[in-house]
């Protein structure tokens, strides 16, 4: 491994034993140097030898406002994240910006120094990129072990296009931010041409809007980069507050049916942009026998319920490099179908695959369904977790609970 990797290494290691990103996020960002195949000790032997000979590490942070050329640079703050109250604020910060054409843009990613799943994409009016791919080779599909096709991220979305102009046509995409590595520069787009542009988040677009309108060169520009960001971060107030009442609605709810069946929130917010990345309530008592019904209430959010019943926290995305290109994430399906009875003993692992799948994606798995179910036959205390916003049933900032069950 050359030194560049090497340090790349530390800093993405440094960040998942510092709990600042979670496994599943250090693998892929692992995978896009080119090197999945290699277990997280390993990585972190690699990354501690980095430390004890001085590799330098670096995150290139642009100077904002006037530019020497005359034009301005301004930032947009690509999402956001309230980690005690679990509510994760899909928008870009602030929404609508007015800037001049020749000025740039740049969008910070991570600002709370952990990576989302987010993109910054620009269409021109085109279709927006579906969320996942057959794996294709010589145009046949590629057989997963499973049997279906494999299922790919789609990389004409997760990966940068190297665009850097922008005049309203083609598209331009910076790829998801969770793949990219602290020596990447800064994601930034000149503006070359008046007019209103619309863009999103390619992956959470029903909720995750933003607007460029680019006036000629040397127009009067309604603020200045301060009071944009005063404007995002009121916008950012608002979307939390949001959440916050959403999440205390879904708490007040009664979990419990007259039937013995108790009803969990998987995620709460509805078609909003403040996401409630919680179960709610997060620990349920019942008795032996008695049923828990989760429902995805985040729309366009998938989530899963997992119960691992003894078993190894399965991944979620396998990277396979390529000798030429980025390197496929694949979908596993472990995680994306069902698998497990429907009941439950506090053994095996028991999954209800991805929960309110849009019906482009889960039409072609028959997972079209926002609720799943499980009985619970045996005594215990049963930690669980959604696979998509929690590294594991300890996540202390993530997505789990827990059943006990009496007798």
């Amino acid at each position: 491994m050359d030194n560049d990797k090497r340090h790349l290494v530390t800093e993405i290691m440094t960040r998942y034993m510092g709990g600042q990103i979670s496994r599943r996020h250090a693998l892929r960002l692992v995978g896009a140097l080119g090197l999945g195949g290699l277990a997280i000790p390993t990585l972190a032997r690699t990354a501690a030898q980095a430390q004890d000979e001085g590799t330098p590490m670096a995150m290139a942070t642009p100077a904002l406002g006037p530019q020497a050329d005359g034009t301005n640079l301004w930032k947009v703050q690509v999402g956001g994240m309230d980690m005690e109250a679990g509510i994760d604020m899909h928008g870009f910060f602030p929404k609508d910006v007015t800037v001049n054409a020749g000025d740039s843009i740049f969008w910070q990613f991570a600002p709370m120094g952990v990576p989302g799943f987010h993109t910054v994409t620009f269409l021109s009016g085109a279709e927006v990129p579906p969320l996942f791919v057959l794996d294709m080779v010589d145009g046949t599909p590629v057989a997963s072990p499973e049997g279906p096709p494999r299922l790919l991220l789609n990389p004409a979305f997760a990966f940068p296009d190297g665009r850097t102009d922008y005049d309203g046509t083609g598209t331009a995409n910076s790829g998801l931010d969770v793949l990219r590595t602290p020596e990447e520069p800064p994601y930034m787009l000149r503006f070359t041409a008046a007019g209103t542009y619309e863009y999103q988040c390619a992956v959470h677009g029903l909720v995750m809007k933003g607007s460029v309108t680019v006036q000629e060169a040397g127009s009067d520009l309604p603020t200045d980069v301060a009071g944009y960001e005063e404007m995002g971060q009121q916008e950012i107030a608002a979307i939390l507050s949001e959440g916050l009442a959403a999440r205390d609605a879904a708490k007040a709810a009664t979990p419990v049916a007259a039937d013995g069946t108790w009803d969990i929130s998987a995620g709460a917010g509805g078609l909003s942009q403040a996401r409630v990345m919680r179960f709610i309530p997060a620990e349920v008592t019942i008795k032996v026998g008695d049923t828990v019904r989760w429902t995805d209430r985040t729309v366009g959010e998938p989530h899963t319920v997992t119960f691992l019943g003894g078993t190894e926290p399965p991944e979620d995305t396998l990277v396979e490099p390529q000798q030429d290109g980025p390197p496929k994430l694949i979908q596993s399906y472990q995680t994306f179908l069902p698998a497990g009875e429907q009941t439950f003993d506090g053994t095996g692992y028991h999954n209800s695959g991805f929960l309110g799948l849009p019906p482009d994606i889960g039409g072609m798995f028959g997972l079209l369904g926002d609720s799943y179910e499980l009985t619970f036959t045996t005594a215990g205390e049963y930690p669980y977790y959604c696979i998509l916003h929690s590294s594991g049933p300890d996540d202390e900032y993530g997505m789990t609970g827990k059943v006990i069950v009496q007798a």
